[in-house]
């Protein structure tokens, strides 16, 4: 759809496409159902949309690289992904405990920290299903809804009288390291973080 929009409005086709899986991390844009439904794995999806960007490819004789996300973590799992047509990869979690990233070290921790249980799909205010780590901010939102005293109209749909929590205040505090207080958003394998490492090191170990 997009490509033919975009080609039809403004003559023009994306430079790439983004598959992204619902291992992924943060807002997923899934149903709760079908986050484990192996018909919208990733593994299902990416050779369809290799297909679809394959005919467009040829239709106007422009590349569009596909690139897959959500899930993966080790080398094995990119050479399993690029096997099925993927061009490159997209890979977070992997890198969040990385000296590199500009992350506090309070929200590296909560990935080195966790464990597989602590990983969670969540309801998010903004309407989505989301995958987080579970802290003392999510058990308390299970109880109590937030009051909310400052609106932000970051979300049009969004009713402060109802909502569970502002979900802008809560990735606000998790972007200071303010950890108790904040939405963890992470991939389903955020958990695998064990140490702080380099990139460079990462790399070295998929090749």
């Amino acid at each position: 759809i997009i490509c033919e929009k975009w080609k039809a409005n403004y003559d023009y086709l994306p430079d790439a496409i983004v598959v992204e899986g619902p291992k992924a991390g943060g807002h997923l844009g899934y149903k709760n159902n079908q986050i484990d439904d192996a018909n919208y794995s990733l593994e299902h999806i990416v050779p369809e949309v290799v297909a679809e960007a394959r005919h467009f490819e040829k239709l106007y004789g422009r590349r569009i690289p596909v690139i897959a996300a959500g899930g993966l973590y080790t080398g094995e799992d990119i050479y399993r992904i690029m096997e099925l047509g993927a061009d490159g990869v997209q890979l977070g979690s992997k890198f969040v405990t990385t000296e590199e990233c500009d992350a506090s070290q309070a929200f590296k921790d909560t990935y080195i920290n966790s464990r597989e249980e602590d990983i969670e799909i969540i309801a998010s205010p903004v309407g989505m299903p989301g995958r987080a780590i579970r802290n003392r901010f999510l058990e308390e939102k299970e109880s109590r809804r937030e009051s909310i005293k400052k609106c932000y109209q970051c979300i049009a749909t969004c009713n402060p009288a109802n909502t569970p929590y502002c979900i802008t205040r809560a990735l606000v505090h998790a972007a200071k390291g303010e950890t108790d207080d904040a939405l963890l958003f992470c991939g389903e394998n955020a958990w695998r973080c064990e140490k702080m490492e380099h990139v460079a090191d990462i790399m070295a170990e998929f090749a």
